[in-house]
């Protein structure tokens, strides 16, 4: 099993992903069919979805592995495209109606200038008045409230997996490691691990609303979960926040 199977078979439904993605459509009046850009779409969980909620799909993923499951779903399905990127990587102008970037893959450009310089390409793909959503881990909330997190299994084709994880932090550089390790015990009883170590920013929602606020982004609007429907402050352990492009430029332009 690679790290891809095994994230397939634990990720989280993506229905309330697709709704509330549904619900900023509603919000922002965004136009239908609409063109939809899944930035950070892992082996791709909410490509069918989003594709049967009648969106033109775009995703993008820089993971080898979890591209490679990707890439073979793309294929699949109509009206989906996918390509081995990141934010970084984003070259788009005036392309997407809707990016977002759910389970935080925001949080893994590590720098500060770069995670402005990807906001900023977030705003030169999106069409007038498109909108973005990023949806990470509230930082601040974490820390207060910190547990290691707990052992768990799951079942993949009939075996037994059990994944540990483990974090590690560093202050001074506002780094968090969060490593994955998953261990079975295969057809003839020998034990297989795989291990991932993610190194993740840790961001605060104010570092967001300044770069957002640079980049000319209007109507900011912030949510606890994905069952919200009533933009409020934040309070849990999740941020979520839209935006929509400014009308005018307002500095979001790279060096391109």
């Amino acid at each position: 099993m690679n790290q891809s199977q095994l994230y397939s078979a634990y990720e989280s439904d993506p229905e309330p992903v697709v709704s509330f993605v549904e619900y900023l459509r509603e919000l922002y009046g965004i136009p239908k069919p609409g063109s939809f850009l899944d930035m950070g779409c892992g082996p791709g969980r909410l490509l069918t979805p989003l594709c049967n909620s009648g969106w033109s799909v775009t995703g993008y993923e820089p993971d080898p592995d979890y591209a490679a499951a990707a890439q073979e779903l793309a294929q699949q399905l109509p009206d989906v495209q996918f390509y081995q990127r990141g934010f970084l990587d984003l070259d788009e102008d005036s392309a997407y109606d809707l990016i977002a970037a759910v389970t935080s893959p925001y949080l893994y450009v590590l720098d500060a200038p770069d995670r402005r310089e990807a906001l900023a390409r977030c705003a030169r793909a999106l069409r007038p008045r498109g909108v973005l959503f990023l949806e990470l881990g509230n930082f601040l909330w974490i820390l207060r409230n910190y547990r290691d997190p707990p052992e768990f299994t799951f079942e993949v084709d009939g075996v037994t997996v059990t994944r540990t994880t483990h974090h590690e932090f560093d202050f001074h550089r506002w780094l968090m490691s969060h490593h994955d390790r998953f261990e079975w015990v295969d057809a003839v009883g020998n034990t297989q691990t795989v291990h991932k170590t993610h190194p993740m920013a840790i961001v605060s929602f104010a570092e967001i609303s300044l770069f957002l606020d640079d980049l000319g982004f209007e109507e900011v609007h912030t949510f606890n979960s994905l069952v919200d429907r009533t933009p409020g402050p934040l309070s849990g352990s999740r941020i979520l926040v839209s935006a929509r492009k400014g009308s005018t430029d307002s500095g979001f332009l790279t060096g391109k």
